[in-house]
């Protein structure tokens, strides 16, 4: 039953992690004075002491108008059906789990349940920060001139240096999906005692 417990634990974090890598920032860039921060709904951006957060349904609307690449907008808006698929399957592990460690239900089928849920929050995740890393630098458009180095990085544009990279959300998802998969090994090795039952005496 230990093992039920430290599995418990594990998805409340993974699901605590999930929510805040929901609205926390999945990719920055800074410059000399300018920085910018994007989470998967908007992006924040800092210069000479101004901040301005612009939602990214107004900046699509923005680019639309002028006839621009909105395929970063697209980028994401999968991340964020991803991170919300996620979170929701986070739930119900945690509540099979639940069910298993404090006996609602049949015990097996909890188990079972929480275990698969448990790996499909782990894919899910994996799936997310992978489709986001993969995809998101070329989408950035020629006006970023950073897509052609990748990810992670930085790289001087007229004499200023940029650099770049995923914020801490990108990270908490990556997090979320091993917490995920370990807590779904720590349900699969956990053996709950069967009672034994003896015959009254005559």
């Amino acid at each position: 039953m230990r093992k039920g417990i430290f599995a418990l634990i594990g998805m409340i974090l993974a699901l605590v992690f999930v929510i805040v890598a929901l609205f926390g920032p999945w990719y920055e860039t800074s410059s000399t004075g300018n920085t910018a921060s994007m989470s998967l709904t908007s992006t924040t951006g800092s210069s000479g002491g101004t901040t301005v957060t612009t939602s990214h349904a107004d900046s699509r609307k923005q680019v639309e108008a002028v006839g621009g690449d909105t395929g970063v907008f697209d980028v994401f808006n999968i991340a964020l059906y991803l991170t919300i698929f996620s979170l929701v399957i986070a739930i119900l592990a945690l509540v099979f789990l639940l069910g298993y460690v404090f006996n609602f239900g049949k015990p097996a089928m909890m188990k079972n349940l929480a275990m698969i849920f448990g790996i499909i929050t782990f894919i899910l995740a994996l799936v997310a920060i992978i489709y986001f890393m993969a995809v998101f630098p070329g989408k950035l458009g020629d006006s970023y001139s950073i897509k052609d180095v990748g990810f992670w990085g930085s790289k001087t544009i007229l004499s200023t240096t940029v650099s770049f990279g995923p914020g801490f959300a990108w990270y908490l998802m990556l997090v979320t999906g091993i917490i995920a998969l370990i807590s779904s090994l720590f349900v699969f090795m956990d053996k709950r005692a069967v009672p034994v039952y003896q015959n009254p005496a005559p």
